[in-house]
């Protein structure tokens, strides 16, 4: 669901009262924070660790934030110095016990404090040296102190460790015996991960069970586990270490050999509690048992997702890329690969693979009742009725199939252009099939995710009241696969959007008539090309202080079209001699689009999020501008805040500026017009808690702007130029997320800091900070 927004202004003095409010509240907070401290206890307040040696070597600053990570517990959140948990721990009663409300704001808003006495610290320096053991120092010395102060009944603990010099490795010496896995544990001492004269650490000797772990499993020993090996570690002089990789004396013989499948089958209908042995007779597929019968799935496309063979080693990685690819096809709850040992033969063991396969409901229909909120401003009440069949052909094929339906009004803060309705229907029908269609047979065997070929057609009727109605068609065929988590390649190579504008009122065809770019933009919307994207993403893949997404993309239109038809009419393109296909202008455009987002996670809690979009849209051959439809638009409550939708651009164009007075209809079309070929935009929001985790803050930046590509004598200053810096949009705010569980409610508060229509890049003169605008949306905005 796209977010609505709605625009406010405020005034400069209740932002500034809202502001000392808060700082009052902060200081009532720190006057308060040792309130619920017990007689004869100190609020802990933290505590630090210094790690001094007699050896320069020793690098001591390295192994602080080690040692820190041991200092238990945490003291009571804190932002800016001040407790804002524990206050509302304080204000709410404290220990004492409260019913209703107040508990739960007690319980769930605040903290108790934390003591002290809680701290212990000799427990806290026993954790630590088990640390500096486990880093090769082995005869530490630790001591604390406690800073305390009677007067503000607050303690902080100070601990001191003395470290001598690390111990390092002088000898490695790995299984030596004749057996298999012995012999199998030695082939992999190349790779290993220690290594003469580096530092003595536990992390990686842990580390190394399992890498070899790893290895194994893909040599077929089925049974066996990092467990079974262990090390003996033997101290020298002069601070060296000999390791010793050993066998365990207890490993079990089923572990210590390698093991082949003997028979794979596979049950596409199995449900908990059936019992595997009572099955019909399969239906004999290549080497594999296929049960119950081809009716509902067809062996062979089932078989695609499956990477386990008769005769081949037992594999880990071919194990979970089988269960990944078959509970990737989506037509599928429950994915198991279930294993049963044989008899052995010779020196190898034997497996039998039963994958049991649990059908998820093949058909559902669902309509949705939503709030529709586009870039152009216009907003309203919609439905969406969707069918989806998840096994369309008997080959996993997801079909889906929407109909969808919306009636809008425009809600832009510009009272000239309030109050417009569209309406529009539509339907559009989706097949992915689980493979890739080619001339070619194409098997991508490396990844773990199923790759794709994906079929779209679709139908769209606009009716604009004032303006137009308004046909639309797409077509697009291509492929989408991911190699790995983060990474996903999107390629369609056919791509075909056609436009065509019906009924158009005399008032738009006179404003089309004084404006020949934009004519042309609606009148060349026959789009035959291809269109290609790279999404790398790390933002699912939690701890990471760093995270990214970088989506770059390529959009083409017309080119083999044109070049057929030059060879053709011996004419070459031009906007005055367009190519045609079947009296339709064909559009001609190369455009590229890259969207980058970082975060930096500072805490768990609070995060530095920025995004830059950019996007560059060259026509070529028949056309001097790009369709309407791949034109960028910006601002609004998910792009540059401080301005609504489609307000700003291209450049310093300024619409509002050319308007004839009294003409509704001039005013009325003017978004029509701030729309353009190449688009930079930035933005940066901090986000921090307030009342963790239902109500977050937020501070933002937002800087941007659209240009054109080819001069339009109808928009001045719409082209983009050397002086593009200065040309930019700038907006700034604060806003609050309120988090519902299911979803996020966001309110922000934007002011605009530049207006690039304003001389020298100034900006509306009302208040302090100009005319704030309010957005209320739903979801983060990026």
């Amino acid at each position: 669901m796209i977010s609505p927004s709605r625009h406010v202004t405020f005034s400069t003095f209740s932002f500034f009262r809202s502001l000392s409010l808060l700082f009052l509240l902060a200081l009532l907070a720190g006057c308060s924070s040792t309130k619920s401290v017990p007689q004869g206890d100190y609020l802990y307040i933290g505590g630090d660790i210094k790690v001094s040696s007699p050896y320069p070597e020793t690098d001591t600053k390295a192994l602080e934030p080690e040692l820190t990570a041991a200092i238990r517990p945490q003291p009571n959140t804190s932002f800016l110095g001040m407790r804002p948990k524990l206050w509302i721990y304080n204000a709410m009663g404290g220990e004492r016990k409260r019913k209703g409300i107040a508990n739960w704001i007690k319980t769930r808003l605040g903290e108790p404090p934390v003591l002290l006495s809680e701290a212990h610290p000799d427990r806290v320096q026993g954790a630590m040296i088990n640390r500096l053991y486990n880093n090769g120092y082995f005869s530490p010395t630790l001591e604390h102190t406690v800073d305390s102060t009677t007067k503000r009944k607050m303690a902080k603990v100070h601990y001191a460790a003395t470290v001598g010099k690390q111990y390092t490795i002088q000898q490695i010496q790995f299984p030596q015996g004749n057996d298999s896995v012995s012999i199998a544990i030695r082939e992999t001492e190349p790779q290993s991960l220690l290594k003469v004269n580096d530092p003595y650490n536990l992390e990686k000797l842990i580390a190394e069970r399992l890498r070899v772990n790893e290895i194994l499993k893909e040599k077929g020993f089925f049974f066996f586990d990092e467990s079974y090996l262990i090390y003996h570690v033997d101290s020298t002089q002069n601070n060296k270490v000999n390791v010793y990789v050993r066998l365990k004396d207890t490993a079990p013989a089923k572990a210590l050999i390698p093991y082949r499948y003997k028979q794979v089958s596979i049950y596409t209908d199995f449900s908990l509690g059936d019992s595997i042995g009572d099955s019909e007779a399969p239906v004999q597929f290549r080497d594999y048992k296929y049960y119950p019968d081809e009716e509902t799935f067809k062996a062979k496309t089932i078989l695609n997702a499956v990477f386990v063979e008769n005769g081949d080693l037992y594999s880990r990685k071919r194990h979970l890329q089988t269960v990944n690819r078959l509970m990737d096809l989506g037509t599928f709850k429950f994915a198991e690969v279930r294993f049963t040992p044989q008899d052995s033969i010779g020196l190898d063991g034997r497996l039998n693979a039963d994958i049991l396969l649990t059908q998820a409901k093949k058909k559902s229909v669902r309509a949705e009742v939503q709030t529709v909120q586009k870039s152009n401003g216009y907003a309203g009440p919609g439905i969406t009725v969707s069918f989806r069949n998840r096994n369309a052909l008997r080959g996993a094929e997801l079909l889906l199939i929407n109909l969808v339906g919306s009636f809008e009004s425009q809600i832009s803060g510009d009272s000239a252009r309030s109050g417009l309705t569209s309406m529009e229907v539509g339907a559009d029908a989706e097949m992915h099939v689980p493979r890739i269609i080619s001339p070619f047979n194409i098997r991508i065997a490396s990844s773990m995710y199923q790759p794709r070929t994906r079929f779209s057609l679709g139908f769209r009727f606009i009716n604009r009241q004032e303006f137009f109605q308004q046909n639309s068609f797409n077509f697009e065929y291509g492929y989408s696969w991911r190699q790995y988590a983060t990474t996903e390649l999107q390629i369609n190579p056919v791509q075909v959007q056609y436009s065509r504008l019906l009924n158009p009122t005399p008032a738009f065809q006179e404003e089309l008539a004084i404006r020949p770019f934009l004519a042309r933009a609606f009148d060349q919307q026959l789009i035959i090309g291809g269109n290609y994207r790279l999404v790398y993403n790390t933002l699912g893949i939690e701890g990471r202080s760093h995270q990214f997404y970088i989506s770059p993309g390529l959009d083409f239109s017309g080119g083999l079209w044109g070049l057929f038809y030059r060879v053709k009419n011996g004419q070459p393109a031009n906007p005055e001699f367009p190519n045609t296909f079947r009296g339709q202008a064909l559009s001609q455009y190369a455009k590229f689009d890259l969207e980058t987002r970082y975060y930096f996670n500072i805490t768990d809690k609070l995060v530095l999020a920025t995004r830059f979009l950019g996007g560059y849209g060259l026509p070529y051959g028949n056309s001097n501008v790009l369709p309407y439809i791949k034109q960028y638009g910006i601002g609004g409550p998910n792009s540059i805040r401080a301005f609504p939708a489609r307000s700003l651009g291209p450049g310093i164009y300024n619409p509002r500026a050319l308007q004839e007075p009294g003409n509704e209809v001039s005013q009325s079309f003017s978004y029509f017009d701030q729309t353009g070929d190449i688009r930079l935009e930035g933005n940066a929001e901090f986000r921090f808690p307030l009342m963790d985790p239902y109500l977050k803050g937020a501070l933002f930046v937002d800087a941007g702007n659209i240009w054109l590509v080819n001069e339009d004598p109808t928009r001045p200053g719409g082209k983009f130029s050397g002086d593009f810096i200065s040309q930019l949009a700038v907006g700034a705010g604060a806003g609050l997320r309120i988090d519902v569980q299911f979803f996020v409610i966001r309110v922000d508060l934007a002011y605009p800091l530049r207006d690039p229509t304003y001389p020298n890049g100034g900006r509306p003169k009302s208040g302090l900070f100009g005319t704030g605008v309010l957005n209320l949306a739903i979801g983060y905005p990026f």
